[in-house]
Formats: structure tokens, sequence, C-alpha cells
């Protein structure tokens, strides 16, 4: 059962049945595809930019957060750098290569998890200094399934002259509207919570920092203004992205995406207090997890004593899970803790949840006394 819809999204079928038929267009004639595709990219960038909040002008498609993320990246990583520890490890580690590539400094600032926006605000801008020209913010945590006040750090970094760089790969579909804020680069995926096809992203980028960033590839279009210029960069395959814009429509026509997101902030709910309780009866310890500002579709449980002091074993505890009790999920270590992160969508039911607090939830804790994660 799938209580990882967080590391990567299902898209309905229909959206990949339909990007299926789109890959067959492709193969009978190449040429003649790549010579009239624009209109259908414009079609789906408008489509994308109204679920997201953006102008359409402001919406560039690219195959992953990874690939917006790292443009942004090198137009910009110079002098200092400040991250949070909650930055998902891929971008951490990239913003350190980048730093190293250009000689800058990489600052981070510690946001406790209980953090509230207030308090996080603080913690994150006072790591910022005289000599800090980026910063990298997470719109939704991956590791520890919380959001950040991007708005109004966004902002307090713009009166300051230091561009912001949000990673929202979880944000399109969780959140309503989440690319109307103020950063100067808003990066986010649309295979995850928006329940697209694998390989579709965008950037979102003001026009000041659209002047300086240039596409992951250069190709015919590089001498064109952005967003164009991002669009064909060599021979790259844009049926992602028209499946995902039909795929997003498709939802909203057939269940709405504001009653989605409702369906899954109660079934998390209702799922997290169950786990919770669940572990409870059975180790006499307090499972849950203090979030300052909480994800609405994912959430974290604190695991038994003896699996939770294991963050380095990660990885190895949830692939147990997932071979020997059938439950795809995602074990997250952050702050030397690992805890058990769940997450829920349309898909998602009652009975995931209840399966996993009748089945897995006594074998996790007879692993956490027998002292064995693999």
């Amino acid at each position: 059962m799938h209580l990882n819809h967080g590391s990567y999204g299902a898209a309905p079928r229909a959206t990949v049945e339909h990007r299926a038929a789109l890959l067959a267009q492709v193969d009978a004639n190449p040429l003649r595809w790549h010579l009239e595709v624009q209109p259908r990219r414009e079609h789906a960038r408008r489509s994308v930019a109204e679920f997201l909040g953006a102008a359409p002008q402001r919406l560039a498609f690219v195959p992953s957060a990874s690939a917006g993320t790292t443009a942004v990246l090198r137009a910009f990583a110079n002098e200092e750098i400040v991250v949070t520890d909650h930055a998902y490890g891929a971008l951490a580690k990239h913003v350190e290569l980048e730093a190293a590539r250009s000689g800058a400094r990489v600052v981070t600032a510690h946001v406790p998890l209980e953090a509230d926006a207030e308090a996080a605000m603080h913690a994150i801008l006072g790591a910022v200094g005289p000599k800090t020209r980026m910063l990298v913010l997470d719109h939704v945590t991956s590791a520890t399934a919380r959001r950040m006040p991007v708005d109004a750090v966004a902002a307090a970094a713009r009166e300051r002259g230091i561009t912001v760089l949000v990673d929202a790969a979880h944000a399109p579909g969780m959140l309503e509207v989440p690319a109307g804020q103020t950063g100067h680069a808003w990066i986010g995926n649309l295979h995850k919570w928006a329940c697209g096809v694998r390989g579709s992203a965008v950037t979102v980028l003001d026009p000041e920092t659209a002047a300086r960033v240039r596409p992951p590839i250069e190709s015919w279009a590089s001498d064109a203004a952005y967003p164009q210029n991002f669009d064909e960069q060599g021979t790259a395959d844009s049926t992602s992205y028209l499946a995902s814009a039909v795929g997003i429509e498709m939802l909203e026509a057939e269940l709405g995406w504001d009653r989605i997101r409702a369906f899954q902030r109660e079934l998390l709910a209702y799922g997290q207090q169950l786990i919770v309780d669940a572990f409870a009866r059975l180790t006499g310890e307090d499972h849950r997890v203090a979030v300052g500002m909480p994800a609405p579709s994912m959430a974290l449980v604190a695991l038994p004593a003896g699996l939770r002091e294991r963050p380095e074993a990660a990885g190895a505890l949830r692939q147990r899970i997932a071979d020997e009790l059938g439950f795809e999920t995602q074990i997250a270590g952050w702050g030397g803790v690992a805890r058990l992160r769940l997450s829920a969508h349309a898909y998602s039911t009652a009975e995931h949840f209840e399966r996993f607090a009748d089945r897995a939830v006594p074998t996790l804790v007879r692993w956490a006394r027998d002292g064995r994660v693999v």
C-alpha cells in the first residue's frame, strides 16, 4: 500500500495514457511534431500558470525541479548563500557544489521543527549577513513535512537586495496558487502533488532574474527571451508537460482541486492520529511530533525508541517495511532523529492507514525492541 505520495506521486491512468498517445504522435513524425509543438506548449503554459497562480509569461517548463534550481544557482551563486537545515538533500549538495565552483560561502540557518512562521522567519533572516547574496528556501520541506514562511522571508530579503530561490518541489497541487509569492525564482514539480507524469516541472522567474538565468541546455531558442528560451532544448521531450497540463485540467473537472486538498487534510489527520495512538498503546510513549507549520498533505509520526535514534538507517528501514510488510512509506532522518512520514492524496483511503496501524505498527515496535533495523 502506498503511503508515500510525497516521494513519487501517482499519475491518473488517463494522464499516463494521454502521454502515451502524444509519444505515438512524436514517433509517427518527429520532425513535424517538433515544428508544430509550440502552440501546444503555449496552451499548457497558460493552463499550468493559472493552476499555480503565476503569470504565463513568467513560467517555463523544465524536466525536474533539479533542472530549474541548477539554472538559477549557476546564475546567482556568489559570495555568500544562506540555506536552512531543512533543505532537500540533493539541493543542499548542489548549493555546496556551486559555492565551491564560484568561491562562495554557504551559511546554514537552523530552524527548529516546532518553529511557527514568525520564529522561522527570525531564524532564517538571523543567518543573513552583509555578504549574503542569495537565500535558498523550501516552500514545503521534504524530510520534516513543514512549510516555510516564504512570502514574508522573500519580501524581507528583497528589501536587502538578496536573490531568493524557492524550492517548491512539493507545492504544486498541495498548496492553493502557490506561485503567487515574492521570491525571485520559484521552482516546482508537477509529478508530485499535481499528479503529472514524471519529467515535468516548472520555473517561475521574475523579469530581473529571467534576464540572467540561462536554460539548462543551450539550443536554437537560446537567443529568445524568457520563457521561450527554455522551450527548445535540443530534442527534449515536451510530452510530459502537455500530458501533465491535461491531467491537472481533468482532475479539476472531475473532482476539483479544492475538494482534493480538503480530502487530503482530513484523511491525513485521521491516519496520523490513528497511527500515533496505535504506537502509544504498545510503547507507552508519546508518538506525536510538534511541527510549527505542518504541511497539509504530509505528516510526521515519532518512531519507537530503538528505531528513532538511527537516522543513518532510515533508507534501510523504509526498504524493510516495503519488502516485508508491503507498505511504501518514507522514513525521514533530520536533526539526528528518524521519523515516519505519511502522505495522503485523492486515491488514498482510511483502510490504508488502518492496515498500517494494525499490521505494521506492532512489527515496528517488535523490531525496535529487538534492536534490528535490517
